[in-house]
């Protein structure tokens, strides 16, 4: 494998996980922004702001030889080829897609867990939550920090799931604009 074979799973990678936080993370979080005091100049701002950092990401993840090519990081090193024993670029790509689906589920995994236990808490409890725990949950009909958790864990397991049918339609993906 060569270093500017490395750049471009890294960079596609970065491009990735990135898109997934945001559009799983940032954009969850920042509506109940909107959904809480709604302003149109808030909204706008939501909006732009995500516009623009999805349209990042997707020139990271389709524009990487421009990256590479800019930057000159595949420039300066002794060798060409990078030598990793029988690695290639396909099982790299599977291996990073395995750490990241397994950071997802690691990340969000506490907040699925406590929002379960106080869901079942609120439901089961005569009383209801107590003061401070309804602090932390919120309203006991108020369920969507707990959505965003179990949506991100699914997406780590998909991910760990289908690393296999996701490198190759990264790499298919590659071969189609690589040679445009």
């Amino acid at each position: 494998m060569t270093k500017r074979d490395f750049f471009r799973i890294i960079i596609k990678l970065f491009g990735l996980y990135s898109l997934i936080l945001t559009v799983f993370n940032y954009i969850p979080s920042n509506i109940g922004y909107v959904t809480y005091d709604f302003e149109p100049l808030t909204l706008l701002w939501i909006l732009g702001a995500t516009a623009i950092v999805v349209l990042i990401y997707i020139f990271l993840i389709l524009k990487t030889d421009r990256i590479i090519d800019l930057l000159k990081i595949d420039k300066g090193f002794d060798d060409e080829r990078i030598e990793i024993g029988n690695f290639n670029s396909d099982k790299i790509l599977k291996f990073a897609l395995i750490i990241i689906g397994g950071f997802l589920i690691i990340d969000f995994l506490p907040n699925f867990l406590h929002y379960t236990f106080l869901a079942f808490k609120s439901q089961v409890s005569p009383k209801g939550l107590n003061y401070l725990e309804e602090i932390g949950f919120g309203k006991p009909s108020d369920y969507f920090n707990w959505t965003v958790s179990t949506i991100n864990i699914i997406i780590g397991i998909i991910l760990l799931t289908n690393y296999d049918r996701i490198s190759k339609w990264l790499i298919r993906k590659e071969k189609t604009v690589g040679n445009n």
